[in-house]
């Protein structure tokens, strides 16, 4: 079987001249996807995508262009002209000082078996579920090669892949119904057993309903929900909102600015992380980097674009959420620090809290004030560290900056991988976090 690697890389060719500064790129992508739902056969899907990028400073400003099927002198062209509308910039395009394969196992397809043993497993270890349940599962393979040449003349080549598993199930009952899921992201094919005993244990909670007053409870966030406070949080981070001066934290690094049991952290170098490698997409060499470090803002997130902008060095967050786009300022992945609690330490530190699974809605329409109101499709009401039963039709509302700097009790000690989304421009590595005094509100009937 032909690898990966059979064909030569597609070296960019671009009629560079002396005077040029900048860079082409050259992308290609596969994904292998193996899914699987009650009632259909499983299904493996396999495709490609390619793309090559130019950028370039011209007359002092920064142009690009972007193209499937374009040849690189009517590219280079095209960024030419773009440049005359671009915005003032003084990047100096570097090349990775080698090539970086780190991330790479091997550099063959992925082993359906594999993918078709993960899926066997799944269902054998929900067959427990009631008929009325429809079961999605998938496991994929993404592999993406880079091959890129700046004006000097210097190439390299980057090679990334990753795995990536959901789970999620959904049952109707009578005119309610329960939806859970569960993801994760790894190096390796993921052992399915961590993702059937989480869906196991929230399906044991949602037995039984629970109605409460509405009123602040303490809450413990669980990591698909606690990004949704990290994405404001990613916002006043963020090279764009500096240099428009709308971040409120601006002028506050190395002040407090969140509780001092909060630290957030980009790191490129976790194992499994889509963006684990020793460069970000801009050439420059990555490290772990603190943004906030208990509660002080250490660091912001900038790509060369937006440094240059700025007039500070760039802080090696330049990365692309989509290979047909250009590097933004993002980071590799946002770690949360695990603290000392287990979730089972966490529903014991207050007498009685909630569990909040998942919600609906849970995005704050204006990101740097960061309030959040979302519909709580997975809430559990808990006392004295025992689940009691699930709390429907609630509306869960926080503000996210109060949230992690006043009412933050406790930070987990397990974290989950949160992959990327639509709405959420980078992968996270997070804990559940246990905040205070969150206010819901629910229609009740007697």
């Amino acid at each position: 079987m032909k690898t990966f690697f059979d064909k030569p890389a597609n070296s960019p060719t671009v009629p560079w001249t002396v005077e040029d500064n900048g860079e082409a790129v050259d992308i290609t992508e596969h994904d292998w996807t193996l899914q699987w739902q009650t009632g259909q056969i499983p299904r493996l899907d396999h495709g490609e995508q390619h793309v090559r990028q130019i950028r370039l400073v011209h007359d002092g400003r920064l142009g690009s262009a972007i193209s499937r099927s374009a040849s690189w002198p009517e590219l280079k062209e095209q960024a030419l002209q773009a440049s005359a509308l671009g915005p003032v910039s003084a990047i100096s395009f570097s090349s990775f000082p080698g090539d970086d394969m780190t991330t790479v196992v091997d550099d063959s397809p992925p082993d359906l078996t594999v993918m078709l043993q993960w899926v066997q497993e799944i269902r054998d270890a929900l067959a427990f579920l009631p008929s009325s349940t429809r079961i999605h599962v998938s496991v994929s393979f993404s592999r993406q090669k880079t091959a890129r040449e700046i004006s000097k003349g210097t190439q390299s080549q980057q090679m990334r892949q990753y795995w990536h598993a959901n789970l999620g199930i959904r049952d109707v009952r009578g005119t309610d119904f329960v939806q859970l899921s569960s993801s994760t992201l790894g190096k390796t094919c993921p052992r399915p057993v961590k993702l059937i005993e989480d869906i196991q244990q929230r399906w044991t909670w949602t037995e039984k309903q629970i109605t409460l007053p509405d009123g602040q409870y303490p809450i413990v966030f669980l990591p698909a929900v606690g990004m949704s406070l990290l994405l404001p949080v990613l916002s006043r981070l963020s090279g764009p909102h500096l240099i428009n001066h709308s971040s409120p934290w601006e002028d506050s690094i190395h002040e407090r600015v969140l509780s001092p049991d909060f630290s957030l952290i980009n790191d490129p170098t976790l194992s499994g992380g889509p963006r684990t490698s020793l460069y970000d997409d801009e050439g420059q060499l990555a490290c772990v980097q603190p943004l906030i470090e208990n509660g002080i803002l250490r660091s912001f997130v900038l790509d060369q674009a937006s440094a240059s902008e700025l007039h500070i060095p760039s802080t090696a967050m330049g990365y692309r959420p989509a290979i047909n786009q250009l590097p933004q300022p993002l980071p590799a992945s946002l770690v949360v620090q695990p603290g000392q609690y287990s979730l089972s330490d966490l529903m014991n530190l207050v007498p009685r809290c909630l569990i909040l699974g998942n919600w609906i809605g849970g995005r704050s329409t204006n990101p740097l004030r960061g309030d959040i109101a979302g519909n709580a499709s997975e809430l559990y009401y808990v006392e004295h560290g025992e689940v009691l039963g699930r709390v429907k039709n609630t509306v869960v509302s926080i503000n996210a900056f109060s949230a992690l700097r006043d009412q933050l009790i406790a930070v987990g000690r397990q974290p989950h991988w949160i992959p990327a989304g639509m709405l959420q421009p980078a992968p996270g590595y997070l804990p559940p976090l246990l905040l205070d005094a969150i206010a819901i509100a629910g229609k009740h009937t007697s």
